[in-house]
């Protein structure tokens, strides 16, 4: 596997905010690991750290698990460093997973900061 290019998914989600067209970028989990570090139950603690957020997909027939980022400009990073890493070939289309969890670690603000409650 390590000789051949690492597959970077490069789409719009309507998964991630309410204009429904957010920029995604994700890799098989395994090649994201090896740039950015694992931890936690998806192995995805280092890259949400890097980032503010993780989002991971899985295709339930064959269990192959994405992991990547959200938002233009952590999309356009998320891809060169990958490909600072390793030979990449971009595939301008969603992997054949599903969206099964993402987080955000407290980069962006509350939707009702400041109303006192």
């Amino acid at each position: 596997m390590s000789g051949e290019p690492c597959p970077i998914y490069f789409f719009r989600s309507k998964g991630f905010a309410a204009s429904g067209d957010t920029v995604v970028s994700v890799a098989p989990r395994q090649r994201v690991v090896s740039v950015y570090g694992g931890g936690g139950a998806f192995e995805a603690d280092e890259l949400s750290a890097a980032f503010g957020g993780a989002a991971i997909f899985r295709n339930d027939e064959t269990r192959a698990i994405f992991a990547g980022v959200w938002g233009t400009r952590n999309a356009s990073r998320f891809r060169r460093e990958m490909r600072e890493h390793m030979d990449v070939v971009l595939r301008r289309e969603a992997p054949d997973a599903r969206l099964i969890v993402w987080s955000a670690q407290g980069k962006h603000p509350p939707q009702h900061r400041g109303d006192g409650g």
